[in-house]
């Protein structure tokens, strides 16, 4: 889903009773208007497609309503344009799944349609008369020249209307000579609709002349040019040189047109095809039958974020035109290569047995590894990460042959990077890949079923007093089993559905809050929110607005940011947080101490407090580096004035060791565990903490402010 997240494309996943399942953000900045809606899972796409598109709030008229559906009902894979009101263009491409779900892909298409219209005012401004013909002969396109020569008859030259047809109706309505009977008028249209190149000389009634011309492209589509020949008939001698200039012409129309037909399936960046290409060509397969041992592979640049970080999005995009030559460089003439990503590319591989096409993939990873490349002064070295998956038997789909090879890059990935991995379910590594990004459709069911609970766990002072809670979310499977956060939040991380987890962990939080306030025993529940939502416009939004619908509640509300590590903009975070704490929100650093960037993320992030991460109290006593740790933390609080939440206390031993070192405020088994929230409020608050049997100890610099002193409501209020 990570992958489906950083398209260019927008994507839309609906199911058999045609409800949205899955979007990725492109689907959003395409259709803008979709985001007030909040959370638009489970709307059905009669409801999406009744928003008005764009930028534009003016309602959509039934009957484009009504095309819109037509098109999805149909689902046929074949492209189609639709507008949008804020005056761009996407191409839709709409596949039906397997279980009868609907796959939507939305293309923004609007710098195309832009040079198609510089091309439609190009082909207006040629005096000649310019039509495009589909592989069937009907019209994709006239000029203003050629409507005009049969509009002066009363013919209308629709897009999609049978040029054999108009130039019929023509003929009876007297736009060509009398000596043009239907004899001569049918043997010219076989002569120009079928023939590969062909020109005709055609009197008009009024005593003009026209040189039909006609070229037919190897995609089947033609080209026609009608010309005045009136005056070349009086000049003869000039005749051969018009003719010449006229072909020349229609040549060049002809190959700008066969240019914009192949941007469609060219990825504009780097030439190469693009993801409806790389469909393309695995549906011929499939409908011909797949040929000998075909191999499918996904490549995943590995670290390129690092790239562009470096320097820049511009000069990493030559990076990726460099990267691009030189993968294809060392493929067969027949091996293609498409980019269906950011930095992501799809490999299709042909009558090759699994040593040879284990041994291509092998030699893009060392030729890249071996290859810096240069940009802005600097030389990046790269490597890939490559899943192969055998075509032959093992996938009846296109869908299905791109995700297994999508389950066997995570794999690579996962496993170390910079290495190819088979797509072998006979590997538990593989099978435990699919496994997890099956959790797509339980976590689905989850939201749908009412699966998700909340159990809360109590964080104590130095005296095992509660101060407050902190929410952890449980999902209940189909066996009514529940499930673990390290069972689904991995999965639900790498799909892109965090987003809506951590809003619906928000509101429910909320509510708790209010329940803790109405209790009045002084009590906050925490929240654990993403460092990735905390950056998403969407859910800045309607966390704000939930705030707005319960004023009071951040006395008892508080967030504690996680996923630190996978900090992408710590700016927009830090902008965010301030507005929280503005609020009167209390923020606390999750996990702190798992990773590298810990300190870094606490230098540049506007918190109240930080809670030690669970590893580094387990290893308190036994690892130096550990105990070094927790003293800096515990430290770095005092002098900052943070509070310093010591997490996984499970001994009394690393209690003691806890508050020897200055650490006053703890969570853990040793004191309390996970608890329904719903049972938990039922009982009395204050008794959740077991009286434990601690010896004093002198707490080292007893007179300078404690990271564990704060009272339990939280924040001086001077502050």
């Amino acid at each position: 889903m990570a992958a489906i997240d950083a398209m260019a494309d927008g994507f839309a996943l609906f199911d058999a009773q045609d409800r949205l399942v899955a979007h990725n953000r492109r689907f959003l900045e395409l259709f803008p208007l979709l985001e007030p809606l909040g959370d638009l899972h489970g709307l059905s796409f009669f409801a999406l497609a009744s928003v008005p598109d764009g930028a534009s709030r003016e309602p959509r008229g039934d009957d484009a309503i009504a095309e819109r559906m037509r098109h999805h009902a149909a689902a046929d894979g074949k492209p189609f344009d639709i507008p949008l009101q804020n005056g761009g263009w996407v191409q839709v491409r709409e596949s039906r799944t397997p279980d009868g779900g609907t796959i939507c892909v939305w293309s923004d298409i609007t710098r195309l349609k832009a040079a198609e219209a510089q091309l439609l005012e190009a082909i207006d401004g040629v005096g000649e008369g310019f039509v495009l013909l589909d592989a069937e002969n009907r019209i994709l396109l006239a000029n203003d020249g050629m409507r005009r020569r049969f509009a002066e008859v009363g013919v209308d030259l629709a897009v999609g209307s049978a040029l054999s047809e108009r130039i019929v109706e023509a003929r009876r309505r007297g736009m060509f000579a009398d000596e043009v009977d239907e004899a001569i008028a049918d043997n010219v249209l076989v002569q120009l609709l079928d023939a590969r190149e062909h020109h005709a000389e055609v009197p008009l009634r009024d005593g003009r002349w026209m040189l039909a011309s006609l070229r037919r492209m190897g995609t089947g589509r033609a080209v026609g040019i009608w010309a005045d020949l009136t005056a070349q008939k009086r000049r003869e001698s000039e005749l051969i040189t018009m003719r010449e200039q006229l072909r020349q012409q229609s040549e060049a129309l002809a190959e700008f047109a066969r240019l914009v037909a192949m941007q469609a399936r060219s990825d504009l960046l780097t030439g190469l095809p693009n993801r409806f290409a790389l469909e393309e060509r695995l549906n011929q397969y499939l409908r011909d039958g797949e040929p000998r041992s075909l191999w499918v592979g996904m490549i995943d640049i590995d670290h390129f974020k690092g790239v562009n970080d470096a320097v820049g999005h511009a000069a990493a995009d030559e990076v990726l035109r460099e990267l691009s030559h030189v993968l294809r460089a060392q493929l067969r003439s027949d091996d293609m290569l498409a980019r269906v990503g950011g930095d992501e590319f799809a490999l299709v591989l042909s009558n090759i047995e699994e040593s040879d096409a284990l041994r291509i993939a092998r030699r893009l990873n060392t030729t890249v590894r071996e290859s810096p490349f240069h940009v802005s002064g600097r030389a990046f070295t790269l490597g890939l990460s490559i899943g192969l998956v055998r075509g032959n038997g093992n996938a009846k789909t296109v869908s299905s042959l791109i995700a297994a090879a999508d389950t066997a890059c995570y794999v690579a990935k996962e496993s170390g990077r910079d290495r190819v991995q088979l797509y072998d379910l006979g590997d538990p590594k593989v099978s435990n890949t699919r496994q997890r990004l099956s959790w797509a459709e339980r976590i689905r069911l989850g939201f749908e079923l009412g699966r998700f609970h909340l159990h809360l766990q109590a964080i104590v002072d130095a005296d095992l007093r509660p101060l407050g809670y902190e929410a952890l979310i449980r999902l209940v499977d189909e066996n009514g089993t529940y499930c673990q956060p390290a069972e689904f939040l991995p999965a639900a991380q790498r799909l892109g559905l965090m987003g809506r987890i951590d809003s619906w962990v928000c509101r429910h939080v909320v509510d708790l809050a209010i329940h803790l306030i109405e209790r009045g025993a002084g009590h906050y529940v925490s929240a654990n929110i993403g460092a990735r939502s905390l950056t998403d416009p969407a859910f800045q939004r309607s966390l704000m607005d939930l705030l707005d619908l319960h004023p009071g509640v951040e006395s008892a509300f508080r967030i504690e940011v996680t996923e630190s590590e996978g900090i992408d903009d710590i700016a927009e975070i830090a902008r965010f947080l301030t507005d929280l704490r503005a609020r009167g929100i209390y923020v606390y650093l999750d996990d702190f101490g798992n990773g590298y960037n810990s300190f870094e993320a606490l230098k540049r992030l506007p918190v109240d407090g930080i809670k030690i991460d669970w590893s580094v109290t387990r290893d308190l006593l036994s690892d130096p580096i550990d105990k070094a740790l927790m003293m800096a933390a515990i430290s770095i609080a005092r002098t900052l004035g943070l509070e310093l939440v010591a997490e996984g206390v499970e001994e009394e031993i690393q209690l003691t060791k806890l508050r020897e070192l200055g650490a006053m405020m703890y969570q853990g088994f040793l004191f309390h565990r996970p608890t329904d929230a719903r049972d938990l409020l039922a009982t009395d608050l204050l008794a959740v903490a077991p009286q434990v049997d601690v010896p004093q100890v002198d707490v080292p610099n007893a007179d300078a402010p404690n990271a564990g002193d704060a009272a339990p409501s939280g924040r001086p209020a001077d502050q």
